[in-house]
Formats: structure tokens, sequence, C-alpha cells
């Protein structure tokens, strides 16, 4: 009976999160004001609910790292929740509330991040130190693709194993070492399965992340925060 009232509550939690982000009620007013060195400040408004898209999109440009903890938070946790519901058939997640606020900050981390690998691949491909097209869809792909790519090699797995060192430390309630945290990580998945992953389904996944706004890159990747833990557990069970 749990188990059924559960995962109609994983249904309601989801649609509910989508009917939010298409119908987002509320937006951003800027008002600039040069008084006292400040040019200018957001305040927040009740938005029109037939531009909740756009809503969506204004308030995460004027509050990133908040939208960036909310929405890598609430939907990476929900992954989370949904390989403990396919491992165990139960939906409740020993400590829920330390892993909500983990994820909460890698998503503001993702905020910093996709700027940063962004604006740098543009960069390097104005100033000819990366490749480049002539035709601007061609272009706007390899920029897509190259942003992607340099994320995943330089970023993801340290981002990984640095989240998987505090599930760690979540699941023993105390600090963990680094020898000792490297001595308990399954070398297979570590060696083998995370990179795999990186290449054939990260790489791939943000390229397409990469030629979305901005505004909707971090939501983009706490949806396939949430498909790569159901990933993840497939590969568990098939291996079991």
């Amino acid at each position: 009976m749990l188990k059924k009232t559960g995962d109609k509550l994983a249904i309601v939690f989801l649609a509910a999160f989508a009917c939010i982000v298409i119908f987002f009620p509320l937006d951003v007013q800027t008002q600039f004001n040069l008084a006292g060195g400040k040019l200018a400040e957001n305040r927040i408004i009740w938005g029109n609910l037939s531009d909740g898209i756009n809503n969506f999109g204004r308030f995460t440009k004027a509050f990133p790292f908040l939208m960036g903890f909310l929405k890598v938070g609430l939907l990476a946790t929900f992954g989370e929740m949904l390989k403990h519901r396919r491992k165990s058939g139960s939906w409740v997640v020993p400590s829920l509330l330390p892993r909500f606020i983990v994820w909460g900050i890698t998503g503001m981390v993702f905020t910093l991040v996709f700027a940063l690998f962004g604006m740098g691949t543009e960069a390097l491909m104005r100033n000819n130190l990366w490749f480049s097209c002539s035709n601007s869809t061609c272009n706007d792909i390899l920029r897509a693709f190259s942003t992607s790519l340099f994320q995943n090699l330089i970023f993801a797995y340290p981002m990984m194993l640095g989240h998987e060192w505090c599930n760690e430390v979540i699941n023993r309630k105390k600090f963990v070492g680094g020898a000792e945290f490297l001595a308990s990580i399954d070398s297979h998945v570590w060696g083998s399965f995370i990179p795999k992953t990186i290449i054939y389904f990260w790489v791939p996944a943000h390229t397409v992340t990469f030629l979305l706004p901005a505004d909707y890159r971090v939501l983009m990747s706490a949806v396939l925060s949430l498909a790569l833990g159901f990933i993840l557990t497939i590969k568990v069970k098939k291996g079991a």
C-alpha cells in the first residue's frame, strides 16, 4: 500500500514540477537606480501565467544561484529516491535533507561551471584558439559540442567523485578521509563505467543542453541528473 502511495506521489511531484515551470507565476521587474552606486535591482512581481516559460527564464537569470539550488536539489534528490525505490522497493531515503542540500549546492556549482565553460569556449572560438564554422548553424552545434566536451572532460569526473564522497560522509555520519574513501569505492564503476557514461551519455546530452538558452541549462542538467540516476540503477540490477 505504501509503495503504491509513494508511486502516485512521485507522479504528482513530476506533474507539479512540470506545471510550475510551464506556468511559472513569478516574474522580475528590473528597476534602474543610480543612487548609492546601485545600477539596477530586481523586484519580484506576479507574472502572466500564459507567459510562464519566459517568466521562469527571467527569474532564473535574476536569481541564478537560488534557482540552481532549487532545480537541481529537487530533481536530483528525486532521482536518488527513484534509485532507492528500484533497489529497495521503498521511496524513503535515509538522511534525505542532507542529500537535498548537497544536490542544491551542486546545482549552484553547475550555475558557475556552465557559464564558465560556455563563455570560455565562445572566447576560444572567437580568438581562433579552437575550431569554428562559417555557417551559423554549424557553428552553434560545434560550440555546444565543444563546450560539453571541455566541461565533461575537465569537470564531470571530479564532480561525481566529490558527490560520492559527500554521500559516503552522509551514510557513515562522520568525516571520511581520502584514503579511506578511495578504498571503499568500486574500482570497476569508477575506473570503467563512470568514464564511459561521461563519453557516451553526458557529452551528447550536454551538447543538447548547450544548444538551449542559458537560463534553461541548469534545469536541463537537473533533468539529466535524474535520468543518470535511473541509468545507474539499471546497471546495478543487470550486474546483480
